[in-house]
């Protein structure tokens, strides 16, 4: 039997890793991300400067030879559920006889005009963080959208750099869906002492276009030009 996982992040690898202990069949995890498994919660620090990317690796280059998983490079662009093959963008073809889809997440949009404006973009992926790297240079400002765990981590990314951040979150407290009112406060306060301008029930209404497909700044609902 061959098994081919689509993802090659903690979820699929550690599908791989439980077959294998239950199974002698063929594994094969194909992304079109990086070579290789990686931290993404390591993202951060490596923009911060703290670690290499190649610190991110959890494993040993030789533990996938040994615990025979295949690593393959490559962008799947249609799968075929009936012949059960999958079609890369390069025209090669890859059969299976079960397939486990682990492709993750990507930062939710809700149809806002210019969301897709070169400037903004999310943060799950190493490609993600090459992009956040060459948006900050020469950066004078950042707005980050959403009150979650990645727009806090965005948030110490840039202040680390001395760049100053605005922070709309639509909620009246940070992330109040999940946490009490007094820790709510408790993190908005800590944002505000280390002047990250959080700004509680904001919410977006246009991501704004300087004329040349960039980003120049954005308008809240009520009006407000942020640039």
């Amino acid at each position: 039997m061959k098994i081919v996982i689509l993802g090659n992040g903690i979820s699929g690898i550690t599908a791989a890793r439980h077959i294998r202990k239950r199974s002698d069949c063929d594994i094969t995890v194909i992304s079109d991300e990086t070579d290789h498994f990686y931290s993404r919660t390591a993202l951060m620090y490596i923009y911060m400067g703290h670690m290499r990317f190649r610190d991110t690796q959890p494993y040993e280059p030789w533990f996938w030879e040994k615990n025979r998983i295949e690593l393959m490079r490559a962008r799947i662009e249609r799968i075929d559920f009936g012949k059960k093959t999958l079609f890369t963008t390069s025209g090669d073809q890859i059969g299976y006889d079960k397939l486990l889809l682990a492709t993750g997440s990507r930062s939710n949009k809700f149809g806002w005009p210019g969301q897709n404006l070169d400037g903004v973009q999310g943060l799950y992926h190493y490609q993600d963080l090459e992009t956040m790297e060459r948006h900050s240079k020469g950066l004078q400002g950042a707005v980050i959208v959403g009150g979650g765990l990645i727009g806090v981590e965005m948030a110490e990314m840039f202040h680390s750099r001395g760049i100053p951040v605005t922070f709309l979150v639509r909620e009246s407290d940070f992330w109040n869906p999940v946490l009490p009112p007094e820790e709510a406060t408790m993190v908005s306060r800590h944002l505000r002492e280390h002047h990250i301008d959080l700004r509680l029930e904001t919410e977006l209404e246009e991501v704004l276009n300087d004329g040349n497909g960039r980003v120049r700044g954005v308008r809240t609902k009520a009006g407000e030009e942020i640039a």
